[in-house]
């Protein structure tokens, strides 16, 4: 089976054979590959070499090259490996193919690793009850991407300014070798996600909704049913959201009743004995406070699913990049709408923000890590 790794070390191997016979293709497409593309670390420091030899003027070819070599490379001899490179290029050198092929490579698994940013930053928001840290890791993620984007319009010949609009201390953040590195050590750090915590999240909400019906509008205006995660109480949140709607009471009994209902159909529901507990659990949790809990568990849900989506998209040959980018977007534009439903800063309004806020880029987030 030919996997999509071994073509891509073939295509480094090409590449840099094809430059140390012809050194002049290497202008048209350095700008926009990266020594971080390839796959294999020692042709990503072959490949800095020959960019620093050419825009210094000074002479490329296999003898100077595997010289100038001596010292960089841990574990291998830069004669053998010159020598591998060589031996890869094709009868008839296509070196702009195989930069492209080399630059994909490396934007997928740079896409693929955004995930893990985002999890850590659903984590931090979940861990504070803060909306910072979810949206200025989006930011950072939509940075990423749109630099992603500039790189492969260059590499597949549809160019634009390489100048990008993002801020500078994102552009710096993304530069951090250590970004990824602090995102994963934090989500070590902590356990994953508690589904059975996440219920019962949920049906403390419903019951402090039964107890407080005065605030079941003002949660049902942003927080759908298909939100709840657990069958049987989003039935019992989707009935007493129908009840807010047609004016009718919200109560222990009229809820129950309009469950029972719903039942009768083949929804799933809670039994009674456990609405009863959690009404009473619930009885003196403010609902904004219940709903807050609810949508931190949702930015780890969205956060978890988008970075599956990502690296299973990534790792997907059929997936072109664009699409794999505006994924990433979708994902970003969920997490920062669910953070919308948290409060900036603990302490200072503990209501729900209930829109969405500005990214910020300097508090908070993985970068930090």
């Amino acid at each position: 089976m030919i996997r999509p790794d071994m073509v891509a070390v073939l295509a480094e191997r090409a590449l840099l054979g094809s430059v140390l016979l012809d050194p002049e293709p290497l202008c048209s497409f350095r700008t926009w590959l990266r020594p971080s593309d390839f796959t294999d670390p020692q042709h990503g420091q072959l490949f800095t070499l020959l960019c620093e030899r050419q825009i210094a003027g000074d002479p490329i070819d296999p003898m100077t090259v595997a010289s100038a070599l001596a010292g960089r490379l841990v574990g291998s001899s830069p004669g053998v490996m010159v020598h591998d490179c060589l031996a890869a290029v094709p009868a008839v050198a296509s070196p702009q193919s195989y930069a492209r092929i080399v630059a994909e490579a490396g934007l997928r698994r740079e896409i693929a690793g955004l995930g893990v940013l985002l999890r850590a930053g659903a984590l931090q928001s979940w861990l504070s009850r803060e909306s910072v840290p979810m949206t200025s890791t989006c930011a950072l993620v939509d940075a990423a991407l749109v630099s992603v984007g500039r790189r492969w319009d260059a590499a597949a010949g549809a160019p634009r300014p390489l100048q990008s609009p993002t801020p500078i201390q994102l552009n710096a953040a993304l530069r951090n070798p250590n970004l990824r590195v602090g995102a994963d050590k934090l989500l070590q750090a902590h356990p994953d996600r508690d589904v059975a915590a996440e219920h019962l999240h949920e049906a403390i909400l419903v019951g402090s909704l039964i107890a407080h019906p005065k605030d079941v509008a003002a949660v049902g205006s942003h927080l759908p049913p298909q939100r709840i995660s657990s069958a049987p109480w989003r039935t019992v949140y989707g009935a007493t959201l129908e009840l807010a709607e047609l004016g009718q009471a919200v109560d222990l009994v009229t809820v129950a009743h309009a469950t029972a209902r719903l039942n009768h159909h083949g929804q799933p529901t809670p039994s009674l004995a456990e609405l009863l507990e959690v009404t009473d659990a619930a009885r003196h949790t403010a609902p904004r406070t219940a709903e807050q809990a609810v949508w931190v568990d949702q930015l780890r849900r969205i956060a978890d699913n988008g970075a599956d989506q990502l690296l299973k998209g990534a790792a997907n040959p059929g997936l072109n990049v664009a699409d794999l980018i505006d994924t990433g977007r979708l994902v970003t534009t969920a997490l920062r709408d669910g953070a919308g439903m948290l409060p900036e800063r603990v302490g200072t309004d503990s209501a729900l923000v209930g829109q969405q806020r500005a990214p910020q880029a300097t508090r908070h987030g993985p970068a930090a890590g």
